[in-house]
């Protein structure tokens, strides 16, 4: 379907108020048939009963049934009148990385982030409807934890954040906030691995991450997926570089814009590389699709600076590019290199 108007949504999340929240935004949108439910059993009922949903748009934080429980449900195909590759978008905050990694493993078609407006949820919502799947064995799907992990002191309270007009230049807070106390540091931003002489790399020269990025691509490779990941790579990176240079000129809505369409593309590459990688039995999976989760992360937060009412916006909008930058430096010259490595010395990709 090309056009929301058509769409037979099912919202789904355990307080009635988010319900009506999302139920305006998708009337605003022009969608006519919507639907929602209190729990992922709640859902799983409704997506029997009807056989004609075309969307799910669920939290994750839910009981009886969770977002997980339910999007595992769908895949595994459980649930009568219901296709397998039904369109689902999850709810959820990027810090909640190890909840996100698992929606992925179910191949979720993407995330929708607190706050939320109806230009988000109508950029969200057709993106999720053009990205096509490869439904693994439901054996596979099965294989995934669906156990969630919260904050159980604000996870609830910071649901009706949506709810709340001032809250709309919001992005997420810089901490890990599922990890446990003694191992917090290990998930903030860690200064880059020195170089040989000692001294951090200059990341506003864009030649230094490009030539890293040009390193995963070794000669001779023939392997289908590292091309295109190399080629997203150095697109990602003209795009993030572009976005440095106007910081402090560009109009806020046109910044947002460019923002959005980093995220998007990053957001593509990554579903990709998860595929890839499962479909080679990368067994440090997790860890690596992990990173990716940080890397969304930095990408929202630059996100939220943007319509920052913070004095010294431009300030913290070039903090935000510089820790996004870090974070891909790292990944680029740690997890990305020991996958190319892996594929070269493994299993011999060529």
């Amino acid at each position: 379907m090309e056009h929301i108007s058509e769409l037979a949504v099912l919202v789904v999340d355990d307080q009635p108020i988010i319900n009506e929240f999302y139920r305006k935004i998708l009337e605003q949108l022009g969608c006519k048939w919507i639907f929602s439910a209190l729990s992922g059993q709640d859902a799983m009922k409704r997506l029997a009963e009807r056989g004609d949903i075309n969307l799910v748009l669920t939290d994750i934080d839910m009981q009886p049934g969770n977002g997980l429980e339910l999007l595992q449900a769908i895949r595994c195909g459980d649930i009568d009148n219901t296709p397998r590759d039904l369109c689902v978008l999850v709810v959820s905050d990027y810090n909640y990385r190890h909840n996100v990694m698992k929606a992925v493993g179910l191949d979720c078609q993407g995330f929708l982030s607190k706050p939320l407006n109806a230009a988000v949820l109508a950029e969200k919502i057709q993106a999720a409807l053009h990205r096509a799947i490869q439904l693994a064995d439901p054996d596979t799907y099965r294989g995934i934890s669906t156990e969630i992990r919260v904050n159980t002191a604000t996870s609830k309270a910071s649901q009706n954040q949506p709810l709340q007009e001032s809250a709309a230049g919001m992005a997420p807070t810089d901490t890990e906030t599922d990890a446990k106390p003694q191992t917090r540091q290990s998930t903030e931003t860690k200064p880059l691995t020195p170089c040989k002489n000692d001294a951090p790399p200059d990341l506003s020269q864009q030649a230094v991450l490009e030539a890293a990025a040009d390193k995963l691509l070794p000669a001779g490779m023939k392997d289908s997926f590292l091309h295109y990941k190399h080629d997203s790579i150095h697109e990602i990176l003209q795009m993030l570089y572009k976005i440095g240079d106007v910081l402090g000129t560009e109009e806020p809505e046109a910044l947002q814009t460019q923002i959005k369409q980093l995220e998007q593309l990053s957001s593509d590459l990554f579903q990709q590389e998860y595929l890839h990688q499962r479909e080679h039995g990368y067994q440090p999976l997790s860890a690596h699709q992990a990173e990716h989760g940080l890397i969304l992360q930095r990408t929202q937060m630059l996100t939220g600076k943007v319509f920052s009412q913070l004095p010294n916006r431009v300030e913290h909008l070039q903090k935000a590019h510089q820790q996004l930058l870090e974070a891909w430096h790292r990944h680029i010259n740690g997890k990305d290199r020991q996958y190319v490595d892996y594929l070269q010395n493994q299993i011999g990709v060529s």
